[in-house]
């Protein structure tokens, strides 16, 4: 140590006396018990004596310790007040999965998520233990877990063998205790790693400051509890953080360190040419780029940039992340297009709606080592402020299914599990990829009966793309020369030509995208000229106009904030704070494409595939059906299929096996049953 003990009380009573302090401090006084804490910036005692904060780094729980005694004696009180520091230097902050040994019994600062929180339970600090033979009581201040009696009875002086000590609650003294799981940011991890986690205890004051799905960074002394396997004492120690403070990130969208010659580099980026399409040219370079990947890179590079989020004056909130789905065949490069999104966006997050954790990609109640139910956070609750890549997001669990809509529009998770009733923030672009139930798609059904999702949610994806695998000539001699030219590529490479070819190489670096996209967010908020909110209004006109003549819904007010969210994605890639017609023709061919590709029913736009699943041609002939078996069943008690079909095109011109098929269905669905001469009824 650099200081003695009775040097460093000397220096915490100079450090107090302060005029800043004394004041803060008779605040705190005065408002005890509602506050408890006198909270100290960790760079304030760096510039009054540095080697006195590396002693407190070195040796917290003695320095603390005679900082409160300190504190207790300026005040001329019995009363505890914690001394907390806060905003330790980003410097000084230590990785998670880089803890070690060496830092045991330091003052340690940690950056993580909040993976698992406990509810607030009391803890006992100081028991009063009465005695069986004389009924004395004996204080015993707690240092553990277990319960610590007194070795002799204060007053009869008998030891515990001898007699019987039992704990009497009213007079023993209780903090709030609670425990949370942290564990490291994902944008921190490089390749492989692996996110590690620690545990870590708020007491008293700070207890239930925190909920699943923070961004936090705590600062605390790093300890050692020892594991017992089976009641066994082991050689094996668990470390654990006992907090001291804990400081909330201010920065919304991740740590990406950004310097002064980093802004320079984005702006000359932003300056130099169509920035959108070299970030696109950029984004997984291996993939062949058929018409349609273009089309859907440029739209995920959009995703990364988002629109902007609002908070209206009455408390209104309108969402600004963009949520896109793939729905291809096998082989179409969808799982690399989410890995590599999830790579360059920040706080991105890939998982499987299939192979998800026990949290799912929500939310769950679990329980902990001693029994408790606590919440933990799932992928979308992790991935808040950043991008949610979830693959076979077809085959996610009833539960998350559930959940997830909300997730999705208003941007929270409801928690009502195990007693246990919470609200996460879940304010993320979900980047979605499915597969078709039948392995392929058939081209000629709709794709709402080719996947398995529900039309609820496929209808809060803004935008819809297939990635199709047919099989054409030119394309796929291009593909495979693609193909082969990428693996001689990397053949070249391992054999050290670092040249390879440029045509399959990333145009800007990786990292100066995550950067760019981190400077975009955090600083450019753009506003709608009135060029472009025209153009918008006229696309969205023109096609709500198109029912006048084919009685379909072509678009709804959903694909219209969609194209406000695209079109603010564009102007922020530009670095532009205006939305110019150049990024509202963006937006609308993105959507166009999405609804020509997805929502049309016989080469005419109808959104009704989409939002409902069922086109409205073929919603008309269900109602006709209906009323035809209902006028037949009035007149003659029944209906046949023959007179279905001969009812049906006296009411209009509809094909015959599309007559024959929607009975069917409702056959199977029991809107109508069959009897055994094979006529129908309508279901009473």
């Amino acid at each position: 140590m650099n200081f003695t003990d009775d040097e460093l009380r000397a220096l915490w009573k100079e450090f107090l006396a302060q005029g800043q302090y004394s004041r803060v401090l008779l605040e705190v006084q005065d408002k005890y018990p509602e506050e408890k804490s006198f909270t100290v910036k960790f760079e304030q005692i760096i510039e009054y004596n540095g080697k006195f904060a590396e002693d407190i780094l070195e040796y917290p729980e003695k320095c603390i310790a005679i900082g409160e005694e300190e504190i207790k004696s300026y005040l001329d009180t019995k009363i505890r007040i914690h001394l907390r520091l806060s905003q330790i230097p980003d410097k000084l902050l230590t990785e998670i999965r880089k803890l070690r040994t060496a830092h045991l019994g330091k003052f340690v600062s940690l950056r993580g998520i909040v993976r698992r929180a406990t509810e607030v339970r009391p803890m006992l600090k100081i028991g009063a233990f009465k005695c069986s033979d004389c009924g004395a009581l004996t204080l015993q201040e707690q240092d553990s877990l277990r319960i610590k009696q007194p070795e002799k009875c204060s007053a009869c002086g008998k030891p515990k063998g001898k007699i019987k000590f039992t704990l009497e609650m009213h007079d023993s003294e209780f903090e709030d205790y609670q425990s949370i799981e942290i564990q490291d940011v994902p944008e921190s991890l490089r390749g492989g790693e692996q996110p590690q986690r620690i545990t870590a205890e708020l007491r008293d004051d700070i207890a239930g400051t925190v909920v699943p799905g923070d961004r936090i960074v705590i600062n605390g002394i790093l300890r050692a509890r020892e594991v017992r396997i089976q009641n066994i004492q082991s050689t094996e120690f668990k470390m654990y953080i006992d907090v001291n403070t804990v400081d909330r990130e201010q920065k919304e969208i991740s740590s990406v360190e950004i310097t002064d010659e980093d802004i320079e580099e984005i702006k000359e980026l932003a300056r130099s040419g169509d920035v959108i399409e070299n970030i696109r040219r950029s984004l997984a370079p291996t993939i062949y780029d058929t018409p349609s990947i273009k089309v859907i890179k440029e739209a995920l590079v959009l995703q990364m940039f988002g629109g902007v989020g609002k908070k209206m004056k009455d408390g209104t909130k309108i969402r600004g992340d963009i949520h896109i789905l793939l729905v291809g065949d096998p082989g179409t490069a969808k799982s690399q297009l989410l890995q590599k999104m999830s790579e360059l966006a920040p706080r991105g997050i890939y998982t499987s709606g299939k192979a998800s954790s026990a949290a799912g990609l929500t939310a769950t109640a679990v329980k902990d080592e001693t029994g408790h139910w606590t919440l933990e956070a799932g992928a979308l609750v992790l991935a808040d402020l950043g991008l949610a890549a979830i693959d076979e997001v077809d085959k996610m669990s009833n539960i998350d299914r559930d959940s997830i809509y909300q997730a999705m529009e208003q941007q929270i998770i409801s928690v009502t599990k195990a007693g246990i009733y919470a609200t996460l923030m879940s304010r993320c672009a979900i980047l979605g990829a499915a597969n078709p139930k039948y392995g392929r798609f058939d081209r000629l059904e709709p794709l709402t009966s080719q996947i398995d999702m529900p039309p609820p949610l496929l209808s809060r994806f803004d935008v819809i793309f297939k990635i199709l695998d047919t099989p054409e000539e030119n394309t796929d001699k291009a593909m495979a020369k693609h193909v082969l030219n990428t693996h001689l590529m990397g053949e070249k490479i391992m054999l050290g030509d670092i040249e390879g070819n440029a045509d399959y190489q990333e145009i800007i670096d990786p990292d100066l995208i995550k950067k760019y996209v981190h400077y975009a967010k955090d600083h450019i908020i753009p506003v709608l000229s009135d060029d472009a909110k025209e153009m918008i209004i006229k696309k969205y006109m023109d096609m709500r106009n198109q029912f006048l003549t084919t009685k379909k819904v072509a678009i709804t007010p959903r694909q219209l904030e969609a194209m406000i969210r695209l079109a603010e994605a564009s102007a922020r890639a530009r670095l532009s704070e205006v939305i110019t017609m150049e990024d509202a023709a963006r937006a609308i061919r993105v959507v166009d494409y999405f609804i020509k590709d997805v929502a049309t029913d016989e080469n005419t736009p109808d959104i009704d595939l989409i939002s409902s699943g069922i086109s409205s041609s073929k919603r008309n002939i269900i109602f006709e059906v209906k009323r035809a078996i209902r006028e037949l069943e009035n007149d003659i008690g029944y209906a046949t299929m023959d007179e279905i079909i001969a009812k049906v095109k006296e009411m209009s011109n509809e094909d015959e096996e599309k007559i024959k098929k929607i009975v069917e269905d409702l056959n199977k669905r029991g809107d109508i049953y069959r009897d055994t001469s094979n006529r129908y009824r309508k279901v009473k």
